[in-house]
């Protein structure tokens, strides 16, 4: 009996020395004219499910596909929509009641006529923006989990500011629905994170400076930081990589302001947000540039304590900026 217990212990610890950790994999490539990139561990090779994650949102979100949800409703071709439509929707909806209507998906008409949409865009007089400014407005909006109902058949969706975000955690749901807890997803810049990297160790990541750079040359980084917690989202906006440029030489960036129907005069140059997903957080950047730093003041004191944030604000100096967190925001490395 004791040789039996003994050879039986062998045989576990022999087990045991034998058995290796999931290697850590990647798979990279573009969706909604950006690059997306994605590090997790595990046992087997779950492209199939990433893909399927990036084209459930891309089907319902991506304005320029004749055959996506919203390119229906924008175009009242239907106004059937499915639970990703909906769980999108709702998180807009929230974060536009928090922002007191500064942060709207309804503005695509005005995203459009300043030529960050599909026109060239123009400078625009007040009456005209009077005009669009009345095809704005989630209050004129409703929407269950099966269908979105228009005030005026003219109004517009773009969920270009929450998007990313939502199919960064679509990605990391799938992943745990694998087995996955090990994962870092990073779809244009909008990071869902769960667990630890390679080493063991919290993710560890960089925040652009935010230099004027349209064409996304410059990687110089302002901030490095570990990710907080077991999981959550990281999301950052600012207007240094997509402006326009006037012909006196007038800089305004793509946030547009769903109040005034002008791009937003905002003197914070960056936002980075961390919340409990990364669609939250996505959107809630938005806000806050949309509104800028005094404006978003009431806002951000209201923040649930699982929500923290980093703001570079401008001096007024040329691109001079200074730093302004949260408490909770992960310091720099």
């Amino acid at each position: 009996m004791r040789r039996t217990v003994t050879l039986l212990l062998l045989s576990l610890i022999f087990l045991s020395g034998c058995h290796k950790e999931a290697p850590y994999r990647s798979a990279e490539g573009l969706i909604f004219g950006t690059l997306y990139r994605i590090t997790y561990q595990a046992d087997e090779d779950l492209s199939d499910q990433i893909n399927e994650a990036l084209q459930q949102v891309n089907h319902v979100a991506n304005p320029f596909d004749s055959t996506s949800m919203i390119y229906a409703v924008n175009n009242n071709l239907s106004m059937t929509v499915d639970s990703t439509f909906y769980a999108i929707y709702s998180v807009a909806r929230r974060v536009y009641e928090r922002s007191g209507g500064a942060y709207d998906v309804t503005i695509a008409p005005l995203v459009n006529a300043w030529g960050f949409g599909f026109e060239q865009g123009y400078p625009l007089t007040q009456p005209q923006v009077d005009s669009l400014l009345e095809l704005v407005g989630m209050d004129k909006v409703s929407c269950t989990p099966t269908e979105l109902t228009k005030a005026n058949p003219a109004m517009e969706l773009d969920f270009a500011s929450v998007a990313k975000g939502y199919a960064s955690d679509l990605v990391g749901e799938k992943l745990r629905k694998a087995g996955v807890t090990n994962y870092l997803v990073e779809i244009g810049g909008e990071i869902a994170y769960s667990g630890r990297n390679p080493r063991g160790a919290a993710w560890r990541v960089g925040i652009s400076r935010p230099d004027l750079d349209s064409l996304g040359i410059s990687q110089e980084l302002q901030e490095i930081i570990d990710l907080p917690g077991e999981r959550g989202g990281l999301a950052t906006s600012g207007n240094y990589r997509n402006y326009k440029v006037t012909a006196d030489g007038r800089v305004y960036g793509h946030t547009i302001s769903a109040l005034s129907g002008y791009p937003a005069e905002t003197d914070i140059l960056s936002t980075s947000v961390i919340a409990p997903t990364c669609a939250e957080a996505d959107a809630l950047a938005t806000a806050f540039m949309a509104l800028g730093y005094e404006a978003s003041h009431a806002m951000r004191t209201q923040l649930s304590s699982d929500i923290s944030y980093l703001l570079f604000v401008s001096t007024g100096d040329s691109l001079a900026f200074t730093p302004i967190s949260s408490p909770s925001f992960p310091r720099s490395h």
